[in-house]
């Protein structure tokens, strides 16, 4: 476990968390202090962006490895996931290597966790064994979603904060600080996640956004460049299919799409076995689209008594929060209140059961609030 604590100062200084064991740092500052130690000691770090591989976990972890080799830091940024098809004009992805090319990590002394909250986004089902291999209180984890399973195990590690992406983050609070003049390859980096996750400005917006924006603007990042990306083909398929199968709860506000073992066979077949990577404009372009319909959920059946679950949450007008309805029914979540995604523990009938009742619970007694 973690213990940032050095001398007896130190203890008297911070709380014991009782359940936990792990002695916390009590503000930002220390935390944020704590962290630029750790990256100070180490010679040789270890980035490891989270999944789903998208272009702020991307855009972060190329700019925080060229923040840390402007340090005259030695760097690397794996990946234990693969590279979906949409990720292939990011500029620089062969940088972010497969971690089976790096079996010994016990030869970094720090590593990095970005754009993530839970252990599993970054290592999957065999997180607790590779933690074995690498010194826990020598972790970092930058992020802007919802604290998850990480930050109850690393507190004092932990920088996390409501921001548009966790690119801002990296900018505002390590980048900036260290008065660094960035280059038009970073610039790129960061705005392209800021436009990945920001929906290109059409989500909520968190303060600092445009200004970062026209920062990174003034720095160089091509914005034509940024915008001019196109859908393949398979995306627009999965589109026509879903839509054709999206069933509708009107007195719910609710589009679901539910992908039985039937329905995972037949995409499998027309668009292959990656066809979840092309379900992107469905989500973005359907879900939150339709009038009078608040919520967009997908139920996948993962084959192995597990359900996957996604949401996308309309971003305007008093809504319920389909993350912490869907906790409360047994799943297990992860992201933002707006869009999310999680798993549940049992059949496709028991997860699509229990989530249209707590949502049809939610909306008589509803625990939402304007976001207008």
């Amino acid at each position: 476990m973690c213990s940032t604590i050095e001398s007896e100062t130190d203890t008297a200084r911070y709380p014991l968390n009782q359940k936990t064991g792990i002695i916390t740092l009590s503000t930002e500052h220390d935390i944020i202090h704590h962290i630029n130690r750790i990256i100070t000691d180490a010679s040789n770090i270890l980035i490891v962006v989270s999944n789903p591989i998208d272009p702020d976990c991307i855009g972060t972890g190329l700019s925080l490895k060229w923040y840390l080799e402007e340090k005259q830091k030695t760097v690397e940024i794996i990946r234990y996931f693969d590279i979906p098809h949409e990720m292939s004009f990011f500029p620089e992805m062969a940088t972010v290597k497969h971690a089976d090319t790096f079996p010994d990590l016990k030869k970094f002394q720090a590593v990095i966790l970005v754009d993530g909250c839970d252990w599993t986004q970054f290592f999957g089902d065999h997180w607790q064994k590779i933690l074995t291999e690498i010194n826990i209180s020598r972790i970092i984890n930058l992020d802007h979603h919802i604290p998850g399973d990480i930050q109850q195990t690393i507190p004092d590690s932990c920088l996390i904060k409501k921001t548009s992406c966790t690119a801002q983050l990296l900018y505002d609070y390590l980048i900036k600080p260290a008065q660094m003049q960035l280059i038009p390859k970073v610039a790129n980096y960061l705005y392209l996640a800021l436009l990945y996750d920001s929906g290109n400005f059409k989500y909520e917006i968190y303060p600092g956004q445009y200004l970062f924006a026209e920062k990174l603007i003034r720095a160089g990042a091509d914005h034509a460049r940024a915008m001019d990306i196109n859908y393949d083909k398979k995306d627009i398929d999965f589109m026509v299919w879903a839509v054709a199968h999206t069933e509708y709860f009107p007195d719910l506000k609710t589009s679901l799409l539910t992908l039985s073992k039937e329905h995972v066979q037949t995409l499998t077949q027309k668009l292959g076995a990656n066809w979840s990577d092309f379900d992107k404009f469905y989500k973005e372009n359907f879900e939150r689209q339709i009038h009078g319909y608040d919520y967009g959920i997908i139920l996948i059946d993962n084959l192995d008594n597990t359900v996957r679950l996604g949401w996308r949450t309309r971003n305007y007008g008093k809504t319920v929060s389909i993350k912490e309805t869907a906790n409360r029914c047994g799943f297990f979540t992860g992201g933002h209140r707006n869009a999310g995604g999680g798993h549940f523990n049992g059949t496709i009938e028991t997860a699509k059961k229990n989530l249209l009742n707590g949502i049809r619970s939610e909306i008589k007694q509803p625990t939402g609030y304007d976001i207008s």
